[in-house]
C-alpha cells in the first residue's frame, strides 16, 4: 500500500501532468470556496443568484477531474507500467458526468432510506428519544456499510461503467470476497487518509479565516494541491483494495508490492 503515496512520480511527464489537473481544481474551488461569499447563511437570508452560479460552475469544472480519476484508477488497476493517463478536457468531462449521475443514483436511494427511517422516527415518537436514537444508529451504520462498500463500486464502475454500478451491492461484494483482508486494509488506509486531509484543510481554515479575499485564495491554492495529489493516492489505494486480474492469473507487476 505504500507504493500508493510514490508511483506517480516513476511517470517522468507526472509534474506536467499534475500542474494541468491542479488548475482544474484550482478552478473548481475557486468557483465553488467563492460562491460562499454569496451563500444566504453569510448574508442575513439574502438570496443572490451569484451563489447558485459560482457554485455550479464550480461543480462543472470538478466534473473533469472526476473523469480523470476514472482513467487514472482503470491505468491502475490494468497494471499499467509508469506512465499515467494524459487530461483531456472534453473526455474527462464526459466521462465525470456519468460517473457523477451514476453516483446520484446511490443519493437517491440513500436519500429514501433516511426519509423513511424519519418517518418511523416521527410515528413512534411518542415513545420517547429511545426510538429517535435507534433509528440515528441504523442510519449512521447503513451509511457506514455504504461508504465500506465505495472503493469496490468505484474499481467495478471502471470494468463495467454502468448507471446502476453504484447501486448493485451484490457484484460489490462478490469484489470484495475475492480478497477481504487486502479490502479492508485498504479501507481503513482510505479512511485514514481522508481524516488528515480533512484535518489539514480545517487547519487552513483556522489558519486563513482573517486574511479575508487573499486567506480565501491561498486555501483554494493549498486545498487544491492536497487534493490534486491526493487523488493520485486514491487511485493507487483503491487499484490495490482488488485482486487485478494479473494477480490472479500469478502475473506480477514492477509497480505492485
Amino acid at each position: 500500500m505504500i507504493d500508493s503515496f510514490k508511483y506517480m512520480f516513476k511517470d517522468e511527464g507526472f509534474w506536467k501532468k499534475y500542474l494541468s489537473l491542479l488548475g482544474i481544481v484550482f478552478i473548481a474551488n475557486i468557483f465553488i470556496n467563492f460562491s460562499g461569499l454569496f451563500d444566504p447563511k453569510m448574508t442575513n437570508g439574502d438570496s443572490s443568484a451569484l451563489f447558485y452560479i459560482l457554485f455550479f460552475l464550480g461543480l462543472i469544472v470538478m466534473l473533469i477531474p472526476y473523469g480523470y480519476s476514472i482513467s487514472l484508477l482503470k491505468s491502475k488497476l490494468e497494471g499499467s507500467a509508469s506512465e499515467l493517463p494524459k487530461l483531456t478536457i472534453l473526455s474527462d468531462f464526459m466521462s465525470g458526468l456519468k460517473v457523477f449521475i451514476s453516483a446520484l443514483l446511490l443519493l437517491v436511494l440513500l436519500s429514501v432510506i433516511a426519509i423513511v427511517i424519519g418517518f418511523v422516527n416521527a410515528l413512534f415518537a411518542g415513545f420517547g428519544s429511545i426510538i429517535s436514537l435507534i433509528c440515528n444508529i441504523v442510519l449512521f451504520f447503513i451509511l457506514l456499510i455504504v461508504s465500506f462498500f465505495g472503493i469496490a463500486m468505484c474499481c467495478r464502475y471502471v470494468e463495467n461503467p454502468s448507471y446502476l454500478t453504484f447501486v448493485d451491492f451484490k457484484a460489490a461484494a462478490e469484489l470484495i470476497n475475492k480478497g477481504v483482508a487486502k479490502y479492508f486494509k485498504a479501507y481503513l488506509l482510505t479512511v485514514l487518509c481522508t481524516a488528515v486531509v480533512y484535518l489539514v484543510a480545517m487547519l487552513f481554515v483556522i489558519c486563513l479565516s482573517t486574511m479575508g479575499y487573499i486567506g480565501l485564495v491561498l486555501y483554494c491554492i493549498l486545498v487544491s494541491v492536497i487534493w490534486t495529489y491526493y487523488m493520485y493516492v486514491l487511485a493507487g489505494i483503491f487499484a490495490k483494495s482488488v485482486a487485478s486480474e494479473k494477480e490472479e492469473t500469478g502475473e506480477t507487476d514492477e509497480m505492485t508490492e
